[in-house]
């Protein structure tokens, strides 16, 4: 039977008192050793503390990013090729050339951005692309490695590289984001947003830890240098897991007709509907092409009375629904930031009197107008 494990201190001031902690000059931190022998590294930034690392982790993560067909054993540079002469002509003659191996493949885990408006920032870049993935961050740092370039001027060309943890998020950011609007209703004079896969010998994804006998062979910086990787990764494991949690596709099967059904505020003002009698349907036609690409829909209303500007979408499928809050909360919509939840059925909106529906109806309302009409849907 596993031994309990008495809790672990979580505030500084209480490590002396507890004789399993110690203090690593080596590491720069505080070291436990809990009852069942397992080692932990307390990390000051998120005051957590970390399981450490083992070579034998150490060996899982390398087989993670090896790259199929690849023996990460062999020699990076053949150090002799021989080449045979022909020996009853020109004798036991023999001619040495050095010949560098072909470059190890990595995997791609970075996407090029262009198309972008002239004011965003990072922050702005890592609010919309995480949604997508978790974004790598600098071994030396908690910075996320996002980078913006520049024109001869030193102003932003409108371009951008974003590098992920995983090279999954890749495939997805570009599925989700290429040919759209960086910001839902704004088009830009250059076209909409395009994201593609960047260049697979981008320098980021070298950036993987040295064996240990290597890492020893290049010396103090090298081992130095590949404990960070090895810190830096458990890191975003950790975050990726957290980030895991939050994924709709991890949701139960739910039977709640309210779970397919997606508010959106802040999606217009009555000012500009007044003064452009084309704006309902063009930002109508600007929701369902976004999402469409989330799922299938039954049915979008737009709520041409209400100050809170209130569109509402109703999928055939809950984890679209969730899809759609997760890509579409936080967003910038001309210049108004959008609030998506999920319905509850008490939501009460007004339509005007000349559009269907009449001069006021509820989610619930609508939701039972369309309720026939999904089912055959969800039936196909």
């Amino acid at each position: 039977m596993a031994p309990t494990l008495e809790p672990f201190p979580t505030e500084t001031e209480d490590f002396a008192a507890d004789d399993r902690i110690s203090f690593s000059k080596t590491a720069g931190t505080h070291l436990l050793e809990a009852e069942d022998g397992t080692e932990w590294e307390w990390l000051a930034r998120v005051s957590k503390w970390i399981p450490v690392t083992s070579e034998e982790d150490v060996e899982k993560q390398q087989r993670a990013y090896m790259v199929e067909g690849v023996d990460e054993n062999a020699p990076a540079v053949d150090l002799r090729k021989r080449k045979a002469q022909d020996e009853e002509a020109e004798g036991a003659a023999t001619s040495i050339k050095k010949q560098k191996a072909e470059p190890k493949e990595r995997v791609n885990t970075a996407v090029y951005i262009t198309s972008l408006p002239d004011d965003v920032d990072a922050e702005e870049l890592h609010q919309v692309f995480s949604r997508y993935g978790v974004i790598a961050e600098s071994l030396d740092s908690d910075a996320p490695r996002i980078k913006l370039y520049t024109n001869e001027e030193g102003g932003f060309k409108g371009e951008a590289l974003i590098v992920y943890f995983r090279p999954e998020s890749v495939q997805l950011a570009i599925n989700m984001l290429d040919e759209s609007d960086f910001r839902l209703g704004q088009q830009l004079p250059t076209g909409p947003m395009r994201v593609h896969a960047a260049d697979a010998s981008f320098k980021s994804q070298k950036d993987q830890p040295l064996k240990t006998d290597e890492a020893k062979k290049k010396g103090t910086t090298a081992n130095r240098d590949r404990q960070k990787v090895i810190q830096k990764t458990q890191e975003m494991n950790n975050r990726l897991a957290d980030w895991d949690d939050d994924d709709p596709q991890a949701l139960p099967e739910t039977s709640s007709r309210w779970d397919k059904v997606v508010i959106l505020s802040k999606m217009f003002t009555l000012a500009e509907l007044a003064a452009d009698p084309h704006a309902i349907s063009d930002i109508t036609e600007d929701v369902r092409e976004e999402c469409e690409k989330l799922g299938q829909i039954a049915n979008i209303t737009l709520f041409d009375l209400e100050a809170e500007g209130v569109v509402t979408v109703r999928f055939t499928d809950a984890r679209a629904a969730q899809a759609c809050i997760r890509a579409f909360g936080g967003r910038w919509f001309d210049k108004r930031q959008i609030v998506a939840r999920t319905a509850d059925g008490s939501e009460r909106f007004r339509k005007n009197k000349g559009r269907k529906g009449g001069a006021k109806e509820g989610v619930e309302e609508e939701a039972e107008r369309l309720e026939a009409f999904s089912r055959s849907i969800e039936e196909d």
